[in-house]
């Protein structure tokens, strides 16, 4: 259960989502549960945020971050999941997005998404800054950098398992790897993803 600390420090998230990014994470659920368990995980959601309503959040809606973190939170002690859950939640996302298959049809090339994903990343979240710091095809990685988004380490875990589900989808390598080698929750400056195939 979370507590009164962790509630209060989530309230201080700045920043809004898009509802397809909300409602990608609620699908998921619904997808490996049901809809029962759905519906308890959202009426937890519901009990801390008394101005959210699932029911009226559409895909192109802007919704605060806060909401976005707290369920991920609330489903990871609702069902007692491990950090690997998160991650999985976050890599099956580019599978379960309508938006991002939309995106994936016009960019198709790997290397493409990379140059674009900054570019997406504004279209879905009013905070942080996405580069794409570095990418090598010969020596075979893309390392992005995420600046000033320093709000869970959820979210570090799930956006982890989110880039290998957009690598999984565009790069066509059987091999491909990656890592958080920076961390804002560990004293650095920026979040760091590194991609190999």
């Amino acid at each position: 259960m979370l507590t009164k600390e962790q509630i209060k420090k989530i309230e201080q998230i700045k920043g809004k989502a898009r509802g397809a990014i909300f409602n990608t994470d609620v699908n998921y659920i619904k997808n490996i549960k049901n809809e029962k368990e759905t519906e308890k995980v959202l009426k937890k959601l519901k009990k801390i945020e008394p101005d959210f309503n699932y029911k009226n959040i559409k895909n192109t809606d802007w919704v605060p971050l806060r909401w976005r973190i707290l369920l991920l939170l609330i489903i990871k002690d609702h069902f007692n999941w491990k950090s690997k859950d998160i991650y999985k939640m976050g890599h099956a996302a580019p599978c379960n997005s309508f938006v991002v298959k939309i995106i994936l049809s016009y960019f198709n090339l790997f290397k493409k998404t990379c140059e674009q994903a900054p570019i997406y990343w504004k279209k879905h979240y009013s905070v942080g800054d996405l580069e794409t710091f570095e990418y090598k095809d010969k020596e075979k990685y893309v390392i992005f950098r995420l600046k000033k988004m320093n709000i869970d380490p959820i979210f570090c875990i799930y956006l982890k398992g989110y880039f290998k589900g957009m690598a999984d989808l565009t790069n066509r390598s059987e091999h491909i790897s990656i890592e958080e080698s920076k961390c804002m929750f560990e004293g650095d400056p920026y979040h760091e993803y590194i991609i190999k195939w």
